[in-house]
């Protein structure tokens, strides 16, 4: 009998002592603070719209973070703080060990940048087609786009998308022009020639007509000899020389 009172004591104290070890934790759960905000930016393709230093102070122009309470920081904050950073793409917030703060962004990717005349400020255009404001501190080396407005950029755009991942044209295709009637004119890096593309339908077929040319015509050594190069026409490329 003795034994049983000393071995249900003995269960209720371990309940308390749990109990108590529980409330300890909590409290100080409730109590930590972060120690340190870490910040970092996925680098794409060598631009850097957002760095890491840029991120950190648009947070802790809001938060401190270091020497806050963790349960006073509201992690869904701390992203629409970074994703109101123009460039910013997407934003993952955790805590981590040590009571660190970590927050990982991804850029915004430029692939064309938009010229619609003297009084409009140029932009680009994301990897999505989004507008995307200039930055003060870097600028990407993309084609530009020369339209009246920016919903005529359509076209273009989607030349561009087309051909971005392709190492030849990418590196060739230095500026495109969309004409009032929505046809396509572009301005190549390599040679004078202005190339008349026309509209989008049977784009690749008019791209392989026009590597066949180019590379026809560096063979010959004559690649400058052209200003226009027309490729609407069927099955053949009209060039116009210089004279």
């Amino acid at each position: 009998m003795i034994q049983k009172i000393l071995t249900f004591s003995a269960a209720i104290l371990l309940v308390i002592s749990c109990g108590a070890l529980v409330g300890f934790a909590h409290e100080a759960e409730e109590n930590a603070r972060y120690a340190d905000l870490e910040v970092d930016v996925q680098e794409i393709d060598g631009m850097f719209f957002v760095d890491a230093a840029g991120v950190r102070d648009q947070i802790l122009s809001h938060d401190s973070i270091t020497g806050s309470f963790i349960a006073d920081v509201q992690l869904q904050h701390v992203i629409e703080w970074v994703r109101s950073i123009p460039a910013v793409d997407d934003v993952r917030v955790y805590p981590g060990l040590n009571r660190v703060l970590h927050v990982q962004v991804t850029q915004r990717k430029p692939l064309a940048r938009v010229h619609t005349g003297p009084d409009e400020a140029d932009v680009y255009l994301d990897s999505h087609g989004r507008v995307l404001p200039l930055s003060p501190y870097y600028t990407a080396r993309v084609p530009i786009i020369h339209a009246d407005d920016i919903e005529m950029c359509d076209v273009a755009f989607d030349l561009i998308q087309a051909t971005h991942e392709d190492i030849l044209w990418s590196a060739f295709i230095d500026q495109i022009e969309v004409k009032p009637d929505g046809s396509v004119d572009i301005i190549p890096r390599l040679g004078s020639s202005r190339i008349h593309l026309g509209f989008m339908e049977n784009l690749d077929h008019k791209l392989n007509k026009l590597h066949v040319f180019y590379r026809e015509q560096i063979a010959r050594g004559n690649l400058n000899a052209y200003k226009r190069i027309d490729l609407t026409y069927q099955d053949q490329v009209v060039a116009q020389r210089y004279y």
